[in-house]
């Protein structure tokens, strides 16, 4: 008996990207035997399924430029609020580090880890309006200097705002200074209205702030932050978070390897 043989008919798809054309590769279908016709319909669907196949290809260059594009403008704002500020962005990139942690310990999908992590890091960013002679005043702010600190979070979420991708950031930049009590702002928001991931970052925020020389204040001792997050637990943070995050806090570090 002789062996059946099969034979193929392909159609080269390619991808254009404005003024560059790259092959994509053929596609391919297997036809029984030699004495089988190659009709004009199966010709027709393989050319469909090399359009297929050409518009994914395109689609995911699309994609991976977007998220190129998406991750430049991500640097560019964190090197805007580093040259604002240099307390600001390594102040950010503490409480990002410590919100995961927390977020972690509480449950939290890779989804909503991945917002915590976004906003701990743009949490401030509305500073980038703010002038720096507030910013660093080593004395008390007065009303008016208060009150234009306090707009920092709607500016923020008003620069994040064009930048699709962070969507679902914007309200926890805008919510990071809301109270559990409901007499934070800028929205007056309270327990569960406001959202979990800007609970968290809020009381590693606080933390932070407490442990760290600033303009206006010599840091507090670590103990003294303990001491002030567990008697603000209930009214300025969230009560389960501020219990995660002192658990997580007084982790010994990790053993260097």
């Amino acid at each position: 008996m002789r062996a059946a043989r099969n034979r193929f008919a392909s159609i080269p798809a390619r991808t254009s990207r404005r003024s560059s054309t790259k092959r994509a590769g053929p596609a391919r279908r297997t036809f029984p035997s030699p004495e089988s016709p190659i009709r004009s319909r199966e010709l027709e669907l393989l050319a469909g399924i090399a359009s297929q196949a050409r518009l994914a290809i395109t689609n995911a260059g699309s994609f991976a430029t977007l998220e190129r594009t998406f991750l430049s403008t991500v640097e560019a704002l964190a090197n805007a609020l580093e040259a604002k500020d240099s307390y600001t962005s390594s102040h950010a990139r503490w409480i990002c580090d410590m919100s995961i942690e927390v977020g972690r310990e509480l449950g939290l999908d890779a989804v909503q880890l991945k917002r915590v992590e976004l906003g701990a890091l743009f949490h401030d960013i509305g500073k980038i309006g703010i002038p720096a002679s507030i910013l660093m005043k080593p004395g008390p702010l007065t009303v008016e200097e208060r009150s234009m600190i306090e707009q920092h979070p709607e500016l923020g979420e008003r620069i994040l705002a064009p930048i699709d991708q962070l969507e679902a950031v914007r309200p926890i930049v805008r919510a990071c200074h809301e109270r559990y009590d409901g007499l934070g702002y800028p929205d007056g928001l309270e327990a569960d209205e406001i959202p979990l991931e800007a609970r968290i970052i809020f009381a590693c925020d606080a933390f932070h702030a407490m442990t760290t020389d600033r303009p206006y204040r010599e840091a507090l001792t670590v103990e003294e932050a303990f001491r002030r997050l567990t008697s603000a637990a209930g009214t300025q943070f969230d009560p389960v978070v501020v219990e995660v995050c002192l658990r997580v806090l007084k982790q010994p570090p990790p053993a260097a390897d």
